[in-house]
């Protein structure tokens, strides 16, 4: 029977929408100090009312608590005196914030310093060769790739606010004007966050490189062993050997190790590239172009000037939504699974351990021991491994402690505030909520409508990337929650239907950045649809019917 202990005092909700199984000891290690940290960071330096949401483990499953800033410290209560200044002092934040528009700043920041030196220092890493290295070398980088992740979640939190505040200002703004719900105008954003399409910006070099190519073409689509064709495909376009530099190092789905990098899956590059090759780049915005021109006719004329502002910052600061981790702690993981998988092999081959993969479930003083002894017996690695498959199976309670209070209302607060604060609970709510409880019946599984529309056809069981390989041409992908992966294969789905999530998801951005249906956080789609049961997703409703 599994013991479900709360992280800490007080109401806790499970990540479901970026952690939805159980994690290996090692992201349980090098994860929560960057993610803490950033988000304490994140709140202070927009005055927001929270320190912090903090993240918490139970059984290897993310918990997080919004604690707010006058929450009991370690020496007690704080004083009515000491609430009243530190209110103060974060109103005073929160008024600056709007008025100088501190995203902007932030947005130019990450353009400028944080992405391009995580970019170089992911390729310095990465391109270390790392069956050349001897095992005191191969300890001091394994060292150093555990740091770099915990260094790029942070860097990940940090630009939260930056993230989140613009978009949730607009919805709420949009939303007032126009008596329509807040969740409905997402569309306006379709096109905006170019790493999420089938074409990102990263890409386009190497596309159009192969586009010019005959021979670069064949090996995109021919046949043969996919690992030799993007051997020859990177001797014959050098862009695209260039463009892997970059990214070859990313974990495909998810935030942990146990999942391939792009480096171990040369199918699901060239599915990206061929999706790159078919894509149909300003197709999204021009359907978002359209919709926010209709939304902005029922704005009255006096707020148009305003709506168009806080479009323009939504849309510009849109991006960083995925931006962040995918050029932060998704490559980051990618490097420690490499280096790690290295610790594995040489393990093995000295019989410490069965399998290289069982290091996977080893913490990080374990696997530079084994490089030595078999300090960690080789049953109990693996064992470990299969207890963690077994409560990701098993899934997690939702809410663990007592029920969370309902947040205090926003109306009592000064109007700054009352903005910043609005705002920030309607993004979080749009990228982490999700029904508490599957709803539905045996023949319809209801969720939430992340994007319009109805298409029938037969679904698709996706529990790991090597799944996504069994897609074909206007399958639905059914799945516990959606990544990177997917967008190498999303020229081929009708639609999404997702146990996770909710209308600022993954799987609601690609639905809307394509343009077909989706419905998310149904709670457990994947345990009620069979691949090939034919099925019909209507993400206007936000239901799905089993056929």
């Amino acid at each position: 029977m599994t013991e479900w202990i709360p992280p800490g005092p007080g109401p806790w909700q499970q990540d479901s929408a970026h952690t939805p199984v159980s994690q290996t000891a090692i992201m349980q290690e090098v994860y929560p100090a960057g993610f803490n940290r950033g988000f304490t960071e994140t709140f202070s330096r927009y005055g927001v009312l929270l320190d912090r949401l903090a993240m918490g483990v139970v059984n290897g499953f993310t918990y997080h608590q919004p604690q707010p800033f006058d929450m009991p410290g370690p020496e007690g209560p704080k004083s009515p005196e000491e609430i009243g200044a530190e209110f103060g002092r974060r109103l005073a934040i929160a008024t600056n914030t709007l008025e100088t528009k501190l995203w902007r700043q932030d947005l130019d920041d990450w353009d400028t310093n944080w992405k391009p030196r995580a970019i170089a220092r992911h390729r310095e890493l990465g391109s270390i060769a790392l069956r050349d290295l001897d095992d005191q070398a191969l300890v001091a980088h394994l060292h150093a790739a555990a740091a770099h992740v915990t260094e790029m979640v942070y860097q990940h939190h940090r630009f939260n606010m930056a993230a989140i505040l613009p978009v949730g200002d607009f919805m709420l703004h949009a939303s007032a004007w126009t008596g329509r719900p807040p969740h409905s105008l997402f569309g306006v954003l379709d096109g905006y966050s170019p790493i999420s399409a089938a074409l990102p910006d990263e890409m386009r070099e190497a596309v159009e490189a192969i586009r010019s190519s005959d021979a670069g073409r064949d090996l995109v689509a021919g046949p043969g062993d996919p690992a030799e064709r993007l051997t020859e495909l990177r001797q014959t376009v050098p862009a695209v050997d260039n463009y892997l530099r970059t990214v070859d190092c990313r974990v495909i789905d998810g935030f942990d190790l146990v999942n391939p990098t792009l480096r171990e899956q040369p199918d699901i590059v060239l599915g990206k590239l061929a999706a790159g090759l078919g894509a149909q780049p300003g197709e999204a915005r021009r359907r978002a172009d359209a919709f926010a021109d209709e939304v902005r006719s029922e704005v009255v004329e006096d707020q148009r000037a305003l709506f168009d502002e806080l479009l323009a910052d939504a849309r510009a600061n849109y991006r960083l939504r995925d931006e962040r981790g995918i050029y932060s702690e998704i490559t980051a993981m990618g490097i420690l699974r490499l280096a790690m998988l290295e610790v594995g092999r040489r393990a093995q081959a000295r019989r410490h351990i069965h399998e290289p993969e069982h290091i996977l479930d080893a913490t990080l003083d374990e696997a530079v021991a084994l490089l030595d002894s078999d300090a960690v017996p080789a049953d109990d690695l693996r064992d470990r491994g299969d207890r963690r498959r077994s409560l990701s199976a098993e899934g997690p309670p939702r809410h663990l402690g007592p029920p969370p209070p309902p947040p205090p209302p926003v109306d009592e607060l000064p109007p700054p505030m009352a903005r910043l604060m609005s705002a920030t609970g309607f993004m979080i709510d749009a990228i982490l909520g999700q029904l508490d409880e599957a709803a539905g019946d045996a023949s319809v599984v209801v969720g939430l409508g992340a994007n319009p529309g109805i298409y029938e056809g037969t679904a698709r069981l996706i529990r790991s990337t090597d799944d996504l390989l069994d897609l074909e041409d206007g399958d639905i992908v059914v799945a516990a929650a959606t990544g990177e992966a997917f967008n190498s294969v999303l020229y081929l789905v009708g639609a999404i239907v997702t146990d996770h999530g909710s209308h600022a998801c993954h799987a609601a951005i690609v639905a809307r950045e394509m343009g077909f249906p989706a419905v998310v956080g149904t709670v457990d789609a994947t345990a009620r649809i069979r691949s090939g049961d034919r099925i019909r997703v209507d993400g206007s409703k936000g239901e799905v019917a089993i056929l």
